[in-house]
């Protein structure tokens, strides 16, 4: 039953990170509603903004335009609608050569749950030095079929979570040119869960008649993330950030359960690791101050998702062996544009497109992470209720093109005679909305 181990491990592990919110809201698993303005803006300039202390994550060097100490924390609802629609899915097996799995489309698998961030900065005293903290959630999925959906030997249902720990340092060179670093100290979670078929039941593979396997690991890894902020003229912000691809070692354990009759001895648990490789992310963007009211800020964003060629398991268990699953993520990249407009003293309003490539690819795409191409619309805005106190709030619908889904997941290979397998055809159909609200404190 090796082969049906390492395919379910390894997507749980593909999804990474936090999910606290239904389904991925940037292309892969990559969360980067991790600003309230930024959302408002369709994700256009946060590298080059640096108008709130939410830079620590997207450029740390922006803290160095933020006097004294400023806080930011948010709060991101990700609302997803999505579904799958069954284009003839077939299961073969020892009794029947084949058979269709039953069950409903599952349902949406998407829910709704809020995620937080929170930030601070703060400037030494007669010193050109910032220091700064970030806590965040950048990588997560989630998802839950209803258990007789048709493509359960695939998936039920998905939880990973990260909270990533950032502690922050930027330096003001000059006037036109500043430098930050950041530290990223990230915990991942991740829990898994999918039917196994029986071998032997009579007319094929039933709802009745299968196992469950589940996944579960955690792991806590270090990786780092730096940025430039140049300001050719005091009306021009151009930002540079990279941020590094943490990689992963998850430990965790595979529990094989309610498998009955012959298949009951298959019944285990064994403890395993597995390397999960986040994507590099390289950001370039402006912000432009055309007049004292209206600035236009744009960004383009690469993502070297190809790290993510597959995912190798070792297991403590001589009969499962080490296990290899497949990804072939491709390198991907987005841009976006977006405006912001001051209305007076109180009121500023903003507005964003963004356009986000997909990193799965048709052959490997899966039901857990049945990504597309993204186009986002945003809209937002910052009340200021005084100098030092504001609030913002932002809208976002993302249109996610269908993509199409045809896999096969193996079973029991190390026998032959039982082997069993599940051939999943289906089109799947994804759209998310993002509601934020902020808030922003000036000590």
């Amino acid at each position: 039953m090796n082969s049906r181990s390492n395919r379910s491990f390894g997507a749980v592990i593909a999804l990474s990170a936090w999910t606290a919110s239904g389904l991925a809201s940037a292309a892969g698993f990559y969360i980067q509603e991790q600003s309230a303005a930024g959302v408002g803006r369709a994700q256009a300039g946060n590298v080059a903004a640096a108008d709130d202390a939410s830079t620590i994550y997207f450029n740390p060097a922006g803290m160095t335009q933020l006097p004294g100490i400023q806080l930011d924390s948010g709060i991101d609802l990700i609302v997803p609608s999505a579904g799958l629609t069954d284009l003839g899915t077939v299961d073969h097996s020892p009794v029947s050569p084949s058979s269709t799995p039953g069950g409903g489309n599952g349902g949406n698998p998407g829910s709704s749950t809020p995620i937080p961030d929170f930030y601070v900065s703060a400037q030494l005293p007669d010193a050109p030095v910032w220091l700064g903290l970030g806590l965040s959630a950048p990588f997560g999925f989630a998802s839950k079929f209803d258990q007789n959906s048709f493509a359960r030997y695939d998936s039920i249902d998905s939880y990973i979570a990260t909270i990533d720990i950032a502690p922050t340092i930027a330096v003001k060179l000059n006037d036109w040119l500043s430098i930050g670093l950041g530290l990223d100290e990230q915990y991942a979670y991740v829990k898994l869960r999918s039917a196994v078929p029986d071998a032997f039941a009579l007319g094929g593979p039933s709802i009745a008649t299968d196992g469950r396997l589940t996944l579960t690991g955690h792991t806590w890894s270090t990786g780092f993330n730096g940025g430039l902020l140049i300001m050719p003229t005091p009306d021009t912000k151009i930002g540079l950030s990279y941020r590094y691809g943490i990689t992963h070692n998850i430990r965790g354990s595979l529990t094989i359960a309610n498998l009955t009759g012959i298949l009951a001895s298959a019944d285990t648990q064994v403890t395993g690791t597995a390397a999960l490789n986040e994507p590099d992310i390289i950001q370039a963007g402006i912000s432009q101050r055309i007049t004292p009211q209206l600035t236009i800020l744009g960004e383009f964003d690469f993502y070297t998702w190809s790290n993510f060629k597959q995912i190798d398991i070792h297991t403590t268990s001589a009969a499962i062996g080490d296990l290899i699953t497949p990804e072939n993520y491709r390198d991907t990249y987005s841009f976006a544009l977006g405006a912001e407009y001051q209305l007076n003293d109180q009121w500023k309003i903003r507005a964003g497109t963004k356009y986000d490539q997909t990193p799965t690819v048709d052959a490997f795409r899966d039901t857990r992470v049945p990504d597309g191409d993204r186009i986002w619309l945003s809209t937002g805005f910052h009340y200021a209720f005084s100098d030092h106190i504001g609030i913002d709030g932002s809208y976002a619908h993302i249109f996610v093109t269908d993509s199409n889904i045809n896999i096969t997941r193996s079973f029991f290979t190390t026998i032959p005679a039982i082997e069993t397998t599940s051939n999943i055809k289906a089109q799947s159909s994804v759209s998310l909305d993002i509601l934020t609200v902020g808030l922003t404190y000036k000590f």
